[in-house]
């Protein structure tokens, strides 16, 4: 099987991939390893909301997708990021 055979037949496993995990997050490629800190908070579906971003520094919430919703806040220090912490939501 030629290169180009192969290439067509696992695009649509990738775009299938995508769709069942979640679109990549804007604006995410400046911001150095801040998928693999959310993966490691267990978070890895989320919708991402800037908070800061002033002088080479970003922070973010991530509001993460799952059985337990969390809250984890990253920043970013050019392109170096850090988990802040997690607050788990109470039911009430």
């Amino acid at each position: 099987m030629s290169l180009r055979r192969a290439l067509a037949l696992a695009r649509p496993a990738c775009l299938a991939a995508v769709i069942a995990l979640g679109a990549p997050q804007a604006g995410l490629g400046s911001d150095g390893n801040l998928q693999s800190v959310l993966l490691e908070a267990g978070c890895p579906r989320f919708r991402l909301e800037k908070l800061f971003d002033r002088d080479g520094v970003t922070s973010y919430r991530a509001n993460c997708f799952g059985s337990a919703h969390k809250v984890v806040i990253v920043s970013c220090i050019k392109g170096v990021c850090v988990r802040e912490g997690t607050q788990e939501e109470q039911p009430e």
